[in-house]
């Protein structure tokens, strides 16, 4: 009777222990699998920084920087000449306040901003770098070094000035340009005009303007008849010689029929199609590579 009952109730144990086993070593697995879970998401919210993603995007925008340099260097290097600026001390001073390397694109070198604080967009890349250098003169006058070179470049050289100003500020008429400064100049021979560079018989309180050279000379005219003239509608021989050039007859002001007949003789010399626009074709110009 004992051996029958023993046999039963062992089985019953070991089944018992059997369950209790499988139990721990499920729990323990369950437990195990929820350490390597909250390993995992621990590691993700707490990802250390790539430095190496940083520092790559630091060099990109380094690059962008440097590329815009190196690809506008002859611009660049032509601006410095016409402001009296030293072209390594410009170079400096952009890689200084020009933080935000995303700032800079196709014509902005990436320092100058409209009111709202967004980068303004120019027409061309010339244009925009000489915006910058304009901002360089009146915020970085240490920057000048003043030096006044009277003109001793060719009648062509001075017409490719008045073509490429016109090419930049859009919406002055280079053939009207070239005539205006062909009458005021004696066709750009004037001695005593190349002396003080200044093309378009601009007068100031001492008599004729003088400007440090003829690029900058040749840039003031150009942007003055963009500003005071074309911007205010005045875009014609007569609506622009009233102002620029007036006398008076019988008491009333008009504008000089001998300037208006001068004028109309060089613009039937000048009548083509722009062709410098480039500072490149300028220097080829300039060298007699043209």
């Amino acid at each position: 009777m004992k051996k029958i009952l023993k046999k039963p109730l062992l089985a019953k144990i070991g089944k018992i222990m059997a369950i209790f086993i499988l139990v721990i070593i499920l729990s323990g697995a369950s437990i195990k699998k929820n350490a390597k879970e909250n390993k995992t998401n621990s590691e993700v919210k707490y990802v250390a920084p790539d430095y190496t993603r940083l520092i790559a995007s630091v060099e990109e925008k380094t690059n962008n920087l440097e590329d815009f340099l190196v690809t506008n260097e002859e611009q660049i290097r032509f601006f410095a000449y016409m402001f009296d600026m030293n072209y390594d001390g410009v170079i400096a001073k952009i890689r200084e306040v020009n933080v935000d390397t995303n700032n800079i694109n196709n014509e902005n070198i990436g320092l100058l901003k409209d009111a709202n604080g967004n980068v303004i967009n120019y027409s061309t890349i010339d244009r925009g770098i000489l915006e910058y250098f304009i901002y360089l003169e009146q915020n970085n006058p240490e920057l000048i070094s003043t030096q006044n070179r009277p003109c001793t470049e060719s009648r062509e050289y001075i017409e490719g000035l008045v073509e490429y100003f016109s090419f930049l500020y859009g919406n002055v008429d280079h053939k009207l340009m070239l005539s205006i400064g062909a009458a005021e100049s004696g066709y750009y021979t004037a001695s005593t005009m190349l002396h003080k560079n200044n093309i378009y018989g601009g007068m100031g309180g001492n008599g004729l303007i003088p400007y440090k050279n003829i690029e900058y000379g040749v840039w003031q005219y150009i942007k003055r008849m963009s500003e005071q003239y074309y911007d205010k509608g005045l875009n014609t021989i007569e609506s622009i010689g009233y102002v620029f050039c007036p006398r008076t007859e019988n008491g009333v002001k008009t504008v000089s029929s001998h300037w208006v007949s001068l004028v109309n003789k060089a613009l039937a010399t000048y009548n083509h199609d722009i062709r410098y626009v480039t500072v490149a074709q300028l220097n080829d110009l300039k060298n007699n590579e043209i």
